[in-house]
């Protein structure tokens, strides 16, 4: 009786256990699944500070994927690197009905080297689950430990279609090793509690229906809620620092960079040779770029601390590469040597960056550009491309604020804000029209600033069936019968591609006499902009940009303009678009111009319905079509 007494109870123990969580997804309230892709059933992260070099991060995380595009979360992906190492995974896998598929711990998943470098720099260890039907439910529980802190981890409380049935993050930190936070886009306030040695910080959030995502808001930092935690000292190996102050952060990058701009005496006189006819410190720049440029190479080197000091200037001018830090000290090296002053400034480099809060020093930062302040203006400097003009940056690098590392700390800065002028397109098209409806067409296709920059990196050097099959798919233009492509050299500002082209049909389509004409062969305003009239977020373009087109039909004799649209001119404060549509019967030429500027890269949600309102407005012009009839 008491074997049979102790079974009841270890089965009545186990069914409780069992019971403490139900993995079904029938379990979520109906509340969570509404414009859903997948559902947090059951979240505690703990995030535990043992002191300035070490720390644990330990994650419980149970979610349910509702349907093929909540596919993400059954990813696992964990980094393992020189300051971070992931301890222990095990990742568990139950269907609709709550029962458990699968198991699977680190050892059965798979680890890689990971680095686009010349050498490893860490490893990857990764899983993905195949979901045969859904819903399907993953249970994740690792945990990762840090020796070396320089960054804290955010927790993101939600994710846009995701919603929250319970999530806990918990930080704890020894008293004498105070942390800051910051709360963005939510103001959950944590429960502190506090004890002689230690401090806890709980955050908990419950029964959060999911919200919609909206396309082109700039980034997740503009809208998903979250805590950013960030440390008041640290340390990475022999590299203790401070972060309560821009400035303080700034000493300690400067540490980094210590006994690294050194170069032979003979390197340095040579420097000085190249710029000794230039009049100024500008010229004397430009001319020490265009060396690094045609010189040195890109090359990802995340070595050394954390990736963030750089091999020496020396290194950078025997071997002819380095990365970002490396290219950019080497620069400010060479620019010491013939005197002028420049300061490296640490960035994101990204086309979403994030949010750089001033009253929150934290390291936001992966990348390294320069500056050379001047006595009117300040030349920024991204010295990893081969491609961009002096002084030009582009979408990875404008718009937000870095910090320069001056000799007297850091210094929070705004680099430049992108402006249409230096972002242009201009495209002109002459084409001659036969008798039987067919056309030769001849393409001169200019650009500068950011489309320059990404027809050099992604386009300039393929092969010229691969170049024809970009064009036609990047520009939408009207696939032709007959396609011939040159491209200028790469040095050249603005970069042109000229294209030849031959169709058998060149009209939209025909009505006995009557040629129905396109105003040009592309689409002419091709950004998307989603019928969601009532916004809540900003909306951003790429680069604010400036867009131009010239397109002349040469027409056969005794055709004459039946019908053309009407010229048209719109103005509002953040873009402008106007056309004009001629007939020149004397030389037989239907000219269509049209010029489309985005004046500023970010329109406010209170006026994205004049936004959209543009748009259609501006369609409608381009889908006009040109009437021409043979007398």
């Amino acid at each position: 009786m008491k074997q049979y007494a102790l079974f009841l109870s270890v089965l009545f123990t186990t069914v409780i256990c069992k019971a403490q969580f139900n993995y079904a997804a029938f379990a979520i309230p109906d509340s969570l699944k509404k414009n859903a892709d997948a559902v947090t059933r059951d979240e505690y992260i703990k995030f535990t500070i043992k002191d300035v070099n070490t720390a644990r991060y330990e994650v419980h995380e149970v979610v349910t994927v509702l349907n093929e595009a909540g596919n993400r979360y059954l990813e696992f992906a964990e980094y393992s690197y020189k300051f971070r190492s992931l301890e222990s995974a095990e990742i568990k896998v139950y269907d609709a009905m709550g029962i458990k598929k699968a198991s699977y711990t680190k050892k059965d998943m798979t680890t890689v080297g990971y680095g686009e470098g010349l050498v490893t720099e860490g490893k990857l260890t990764y899983l993905n689950i195949n979901a045969p039907s859904y819903p399907i439910t993953i249970e994740k529980n690792y945990t990762v430990k840090y020796n070396g802190l320089l960054s804290y981890p955010t927790n993101y409380f939600q994710q846009p279609w995701h919603s929250v049935e319970k999530a806990v993050f918990e930080v704890e930190a020894p008293a004498d090793l105070l942390f800051r936070y910051k709360l963005l886009n939510c103001n959950y306030q944590p429960v502190v509690t506090k004890t002689e040695s230690k401090e806890l910080y709980h955050w908990e959030i419950k029964s959060m229906p999911a919200y919609k995502a909206e396309k082109y808001t700039g980034g997740p930092d503009y809208y998903v809620p979250q805590v950013l935690l960030a440390p008041n000292k640290f340390q990475l190996e022999d590299y203790e620092g401070d972060m309560t102050s821009w400035k303080n952060f700034g000493v300690w990058m400067a540490q980094l960079y210590e006994k690294t701009s050194e170069l032979k005496e003979e390197r340095k006189q040579f420097f000085r040779d190249l710029v000794k006819n230039a009049a100024t410190d500008t010229e004397k720049a430009k001319i020490i770029y265009n060396y690094l440029q045609t010189n040195m190479r890109y090359v990802s080197i995340q070595l050394g601390i954390g990736g963030l000091r750089p091999f020496p200037a020396s290194f950078v001018d025997d071997k002819k590469y380095g990365d970002c830090k490396a290219l950019s000290n080497f620069m400010k090296t060479a620019l010491d040597a013939v005197g002028v002053k420049s300061s490296v400034l640490i960035i994101e480099g990204d086309d979403k960056p994030r949010r750089v809060l001033e009253d929150f020093p934290k390291d936001y930062f992966n990348h390294v550009i320069l500056c050379v302040p001047q006595q009117h203006d300040t030349v920024w400097l991204e010295c990893t491309s081969t491609t961009l003009p002096f002084g030009e940056l582009g979408p990875f690098t404008e718009n937000r604020k870095a910090l320069m590392v001056t000799e007297n700390g850091g210094v929070l800065v705004n680099t430049p804000v992108s402006n249409y002028v230096n972002n242009t397109v201009n495209s002109s098209t002459e084409i001659t029209v036969s008798d039987n409806g067919g056309a030769k067409v001849i393409v001169n296709y200019k650009s500068t600033g950011e489309e320059r920059n990404n027809m050099l990196m992604g386009y300039h050097d393929l092969k010229d069936d691969d170049k024809k099959k970009i064009f036609i798919r990047h520009t939408e233009w009207k696939q032709p019968d007959y396609f011939e492509v040159a491209v200028s050299p790469k040095t050249q500002n603005p970069y042109s591609i000229t294209a030849k082209m031959e169709y058998e049909n060149i009209a939209a389509f025909k009505a006995g006499s009557k040629l129905f004409l396109e105003p040009r062969l592309y689409n002419f305003f091709d950004e998307e902009v989603p019928e969601t009239p009532l916004r809540k977020y900003d909306y951003f373009f790429t680069v604010p940009y400036k867009k131009t087109d010239t397109t002349v039909y040469i027409m056969p004799a005794g055709y004459t303009a039946e019908s053309l649209p009407k010229d048209k001119n719109l103005q509002l404060s953040f873009a402008g678009y106007t056309a004009t549509y001629k007939w020149d019967a004397a030389s037989h030429k239907l000219i269509c111009y049209a010029e489309l500027i985005v004046k500023q890269r970010k329109v406010n949600a209170a006026d994205y319905n004049k936004l959209l309102e543009f748009k259609k407005l501006v369609q409608a012009d381009v889908n006009e079509k040109l009437v021409m009839k043979k007398e």
